[in-house]
């Protein structure tokens, strides 16, 4: 090996371990002007970017796992109405300041805390990245990390295909005159309610049959239910069948912590105004 070979050899490590210096210190200032503690993401094991830890969960920038994938996102900010719209892959994902919940491709998906901006960035939780993309997403205990898997990548099916008119219709509507006026882990907590007996031996086997048992629900049995549902309780209906759950097994629900639910069955939790059970 010639000097002129090891100088030039020795010369590009030593750039590259000054480039890797320096991406450390940045990130490492990103996290410190955040406030939030910093957590390592990957992909398909390979580091790609950082996270921020929010409330126990891993943050993740949006465009950037867009940018690692190979997806160009381009993001709208709407004043008017405080809602971030990122375009991309053809599809549209939208969240409102504030809310709850996100839109991607006309899928609910439910954010417990919201968004955060950093840094000039939105953040969301990775698991309702993952869901987007399809990917799988493991966590590491040791270091905090989290990491996406591709082999299965795909845009999220759209909401037209996966949610069934059927069960989302009585789904809204019983939502919407149980719980209409409750804050949105409340109104999803119903709609667990309704699922949990569907998928128990001791109630009926479908959503409009749980809903129409006999002598449970009220707004079923007056007729309140055929009402147009509130546009919130259809959002919620519709993150309930997505699978979130701020319920548990609760099986039952009523308004005050003591009367007939509680001398037969477990209590659970309160959510806004309702006692939760099973």
């Amino acid at each position: 090996m010639s000097k002129k070979f090891k100088f030039n050899l020795i010369l590009v490590f030593v750039v590259c371990l000054l480039c890797a210096l320096c991406c450390g210190s940045a990130l490492a200032d990103e996290a410190e002007e955040s406030g939030y503690p910093e957590a390592p993401v990957y992909v398909d094991g390979m580091l790609s970017c950082r996270g921020y830890v929010i409330n126990g969960d891993v943050y993740v920038s949006l465009e950037s796992v867009c940018g690692i994938l190979g997806h160009d996102a381009k993001t709208d900010y709407d004043t008017d109405t405080n809602n971030l719209t990122v375009s991309v892959a053809g599809i549209d994902i939208t969240v409102g300041a504030g809310d709850n919940y996100m839109c991607a491709n006309g899928r609910y998906l439910y954010l417990s805390s919201g968004y955060y901006e950093i840094n000039g960035s939105a953040v969301f939780p990775v698991d309702a990245v993952a869901k987007i993309f399809s990917l799988s997403i493991s966590r590491n205990e040791e270091n905090g990390g989290v990491d996406f898997g591709t082999a299965n990548e795909a845009i999220l099916m759209s909401g037209d295909e996966f949610y069934n008119e059927d069960d989302l219709y009585w789904m809204s509507r019983i939502i919407t005159w149980e719980s209409g006026n409750q804050p949105v882990a409340g109104q999803i907590a119903v709609g667990n309610v309704v699922l949990n007996r569907v998928d128990s031996e001791r109630f009926p086997n479908s959503i409009k049959e749980v809903i129409f048992q006999t002598g449970q629900f009220s707004p079923a049995m007056n007729g309140v239910i055929y009402g147009d549902p509130y546009e919130i309780s259809v959002v919620c209906a519709k993150l309930a069948l997505e699978g979130y759950n701020t319920v548990g097994d609760a099986l039952f629900f009523q308004v005050g912590r003591y009367g007939a639910v509680a001398d037969i069955a477990t209590y659970v939790c309160t959510i806004g105004g309702h006692n939760f059970f099973k």
